[in-house]
């Protein structure tokens, strides 16, 4: 984002620039993701619960879709599909507009994976997030907030590039 203008400026002389934010911003949720998935006591895998999520937010993609969007391999994705398909989380299906290709969805067990490795990591956090105080609860919710706000204006599939 670029601002215009002298009173935009004014306002955003304390801020970092975007490109540093954006820096910051990327390394600290890497950062948040790791910690919580250590501290989580989900069973399932971070590999997997990523795929899930991947699978999850583009609807029905073909493979080379998943690995697009992960920025993996094609082989990897096969790997990771096939692991997921085992424990009964996601199952192929038929492209219905080319039937040479096989669609990816994610079944209820999958979602309920999901799900579960989700509150996991979040109830992992709760300790850290206690240790906050009223200022910086606030501060860290604003901030949730806007970075929602940014991803819901993003396509899953733009992602890739």
């Amino acid at each position: 984002m670029t601002t215009s203008g002298n009173a935009d400026r004014g306002t955003r002389a304390n801020l970092p620039d975007e490109r540093e934010l954006a820096f910051q911003l990327v390394t600290s949720s890497a950062r948040l993701v790791r910690f919580a998935a250590r501290q989580s006591s989900s069973p399932v895998p971070r590999a997997l619960a990523r795929a899930l999520s991947v699978i999850n937010e583009l609807g029905e993609p073909r493979i080379s879709d998943i690995a697009a969007a992960d920025r993996i391999s094609q082989p990897t994705a096969t790997t990771l599909v096939q692991k997921l398909e085992e424990r009964g989380w996601v199952a192929r299906t038929t492209d219905p507009r080319d039937a040479r290709a096989v669609r990816i969805h994610i079944t209820q067990a999958g979602r309920d994976a999901i799900t579960e490795f989700r509150k996991s990591a979040a109830d992992a956090l709760v300790p850290a997030l206690g240790a906050l105080d009223e200022a910086d609860l606030a501060a860290l919710t604003r901030g949730v907030q806007a970075l929602n706000t940014m991803l819901e204006h993003q396509n899953p599939q733009e992602d890739t590039a």
